[in-house]
């Protein structure tokens, strides 16, 4: 007789959920650029861990043009526009971490683990049905935009950034109208089905993978909690180093 064996994505959502909290506070908190870039390439170096190697390096890309168009904005000789760039740029530095470690954890981890991964904390069905809701949504949003993109180009409109800037108004009746329409009814149809898969009754759900927090898990948060200490603490006393 065979055995259908299902196999429990790693590390446990929970440890994920605990990166992205603990990756926000960082990003929030670190004021030097060296600090924050080593926290960058720390999640650059989960992603390929994840086997995520292509979305790893473009970010690594970006990542870096950013730094070296920040450091470009010294040679321009008008102050403010400088300014105004330079903290655009210092934005997304700060953003841009968040964003990985959210990516990496929408998409390596299965609603139905993240969800069993929650009831086992003891989280309440309040915070967790919303949950459900937002993991799905996210993707699905993402979907729709490159679907609305592809819709203006075969009437032959712009969508790419120039389009926008040069005809800003133009655009936002024919990409941003049509996406918030779509949106709200999205968020309809995902609260439909999240209530469909009984999320709002009292009955303990089950799983076909056995979502268990283990010894690696525990490594995993160990050792992420040790490196953040040293980023703050090298970053707050980054001068005494010098």
């Amino acid at each position: 007789m065979n055995i259908l064996d299902f196999k429990t994505s790693k590390p446990d959502p929970r440890v994920l959920i605990f990166l992205v909290i603990v990756v926000s506070v960082l990003s929030c908190m670190l004021f030097q650029l060296t600090m924050l870039y080593v926290l960058f390439l720390i999640v650059d170096i989960l992603m390929l861990c994840q086997k995520m190697q292509k979305k790893a390096i473009r970010f690594f890309v970006v990542y870096n043009v950013l730094i070296v168009a920040r450091k470009a904005l010294t040679l321009i000789s008008t102050y403010y526009i400088s300014m105004i760039i330079s903290m655009i740029i210092i934005l997304l530095l700060h953003v841009i971490p968040i964003y990985m470690v959210c990516f990496v954890m929408f998409n390596k981890n299965h609603m139905n683990e993240m969800i069993t991964a929650l009831e086992h904390m003891k989280i309440p069905k309040i915070f967790i049905i919303p949950l459900a809701v937002v993991y799905r949504y996210i993707p699905t949003i993402t979907e729709e935009i490159s679907n609305v993109r592809i819709s203006l180009k075969m009437r032959g409109l712009n969508t790419s950034v120039i389009g926008f800037i040069m005809h800003p108004v133009k655009m936002i009746e024919n990409f941003m109208m049509p996406l918030l329409i779509r949106s709200a009814k999205i968020a309809d149809e995902l609260s439909a089905a999240t209530l469909c898969k009984g999320l709002d009754l009292n009955n303990k759900r089950t799983c076909t993978t056995k979502v268990r927090f283990d010894f690696i898990d525990g490594c995993y948060c160990i050792a992420f909690i040790c490196l953040a200490a040293l980023i703050v603490f090298i970053d707050k006393n980054y001068l005494f180093f010098n």
